[in-house]
């Protein structure tokens, strides 16, 4: 574990000097690449403008490289960012100190990550426990039965310092936290922020799994979790606690310790708004391509620009394309995050739907195996392989379509996830990661086929991009000759012998 890091206090993060952050001694993992964007009101001529604070907060970190320990988290603050800053602070430090040394077993590791978001959402409402108190206080020196415009008449400081309270207490945040360690990968999760996973079957196929459940009153097993704490579903489902619809997420005290305070919630027989995480563990192996993490800004601003019922495996797609446009991994999210963007603003310029507003946005990659357009180019101080012989005859192609059961293909089949089929989309292993294979100008990257938590429509879509061709690649993914030029050399001799051309000539043209 690093052992440049200080241990924060048990309220988080006091003692920290300036800027400065005790995470900002944890290595970042290079294996990732963070997008975002803030959020976006548009005014009537369509020129946008931030509503509020940028409340998300991400980390992406190297816990312990020698035991191959990673942490990638999003944190989709409401009512403000201290919430979600606290998180992304804290939930590093409950993982970091040992708490991991000697747990083996995935059931061991498992109960040491439900710890940590509980441990998060304890000491987030420690640290309020003293404006809680004071709010207590204020509000025991109003008198019984007075209408909110006498109280304010009356007691307008009183009035003035309660407002202030009940914003820095009703603060919360969503989390989607990502957890590598002993070649497992464990996701966890509160509110409606989404973990995706990009798996290949046999065939090479493109597969989307979303890995985390949405805690909202839409959801059918939150509104059944809440109807056995006496809340009536038919008043619960599509619900708003405030000004969100979240029924699991850290902090926001108003919709737990203080929830008879909401009409909605104050017949429940206990807190109805928890902080357990919803927690998916499986194995880590070559049919792994990548994690997407991500705020619930970018699926909803994509679904609301295009009405999509498949968003998971559509920003997948977008990720597949980016992955062999640009050259890292944070220029890929970057590029899927402005992509949305620009869709949503374009969206409200076209008045296509009356949506005149987006939330913050946050998109973290982790890449396992696939392969990134900068991996096909040597790098400067990459060894060179020796020159080729200028005339060759055209390499055969391989017929990679032909068949499923081909020994190049990567193994997994998760049938639960199917829900489209694409023929003849096939992802071929290449070198350390993966290239894709192009015929007729059309780029085949795979079906991607998606379990969406709140679809069963399916659709299927080929990627285009004509910066592939059908030509093959050398084990440093350069492009195989493929020209053959005895006819040039020919013509050359024959020019030679006729008189019509010297040989210094030849050697320019050579």
């Amino acid at each position: 574990m690093p052992s440049q890091a200080i241990k924060p206090t048990s309220l988080g993060m006091t003692g920290i000097r300036n800027n400065d952050t005790w995470t900002d001694g944890l290595p970042i993992c290079k294996l990732s690449g963070v997008g975002m964007s803030a959020n976006q009101m548009y005014r009537e001529d369509g020129t946008p403008c931030s509503e509020h604070e940028y409340e998300d907060r991400s980390i992406h970190f190297c816990l312990d490289q020698q035991n191959s320990t990673y942490l990638y988290g999003v944190f989709d603050g409401h009512d403000g960012a201290k919430a979600a800053y606290f998180a992304s602070q804290r939930m590093p430090a409950e993982l970091s100190f040992e708490q991991l040394t000697g747990k083996t077993s995935e059931e061991d590791v498992k109960e040491v990550f439900r710890e940590a978001f509980l441990a998060v959402e304890n000491a987030f409402l420690e640290s309020v426990d003293p404006k809680i108190a004071e709010r207590t206080q204020l509000l025991d020196k109003i008198p019984d039965g007075m209408s909110q415009f006498e109280v304010a008449k009356k007691f307008p400081e009183t009035v003035s310092r309660l407002q202030v309270l009940d914003q820095e207490i009703r603060g919360g945040t969503t989390a989607v936290v990502a957890l590598m360690h002993g070649g497992v990968l464990y996701v966890g999760n509160l509110g409606d922020s989404r973990a995706l996973l990009c798996k290949k079957d046999r065939s090479g196929v493109l597969k989307v799994r979303q890995l985390t459940a949405d805690h909202t009153t839409s959801s059918h097993d939150e509104i059944q979790r809440l109807a056995a704490l006496n809340l009536p579903a038919s008043k619960i489902k599509g619900a708003k606690f405030g000004n969100h619809e979240l029924t699991r997420c850290i902090g926001n005290y108003f919709v737990k310790g203080g929830y008879k305070e909401f009409d909605i919630l104050s017949l429940a027989t206990s807190e109805p708004v928890i902080a357990e995480p919803h927690i998916t563990c499986l194995p880590i192996d070559e049919s792994c391509s990548f994690l997407l993490l991500m705020s619930d800004g970018l699926y909803k601003s994509y679904q609301d620009s295009t009405g999509s019922e498949q968003v998971n495996k559509e920003i997948a797609q977008m990720v597949v394309e980016q992955f062999v446009e640009q050259p890292t991994l944070t220029s890929v999210a970057q590029t899927v995050v402005d992509k949305v963007v620009r869709l949503h603003h374009d969206n409200y310029l076209t008045k296509r739907s009356n949506v005149t507003f987006r939330d913050d946005i946050s998109l973290i990659i982790r890449n396992f195996n696939f392969q990134l357009r900068g991996a096909l180019t040597p790098g400067p101080t990459s060894p060179r392989p020796p020159p080729r012989p200028l005339i060759r005859p055209p390499p055969q192609q391989k017929d990679y379509l032909s068949s499923s059961s081909s020994s190049e293909d990567m193994t997994l089949c998760e049938d639960s996830d199917v829900l489209s089929e694409l023929p003849d989309a096939r992802l071929l292993p290449g070198g350390q990661g993966h290239r894709l294979d192009c015929l007729d100008g059309v780029v085949h990257s795979g079906d991607l086929h998606t379990t969406d938590t709140n679809t069963t429509s399916t659709e299927s879509s080929y990627l285009q991009n004509p910066s592939l061709t059908q030509f093959s690649l050398d084990e440093d993914g350069r492009i195989l000759p493929y020209v053959n030029f005895d006819l040039y050399y020919q013509a050359v001799d024959d020019a030679r012998e006729a008189g019509l051309i010297t040989d210094s000539q030849i050697h320019m043209y050579k």
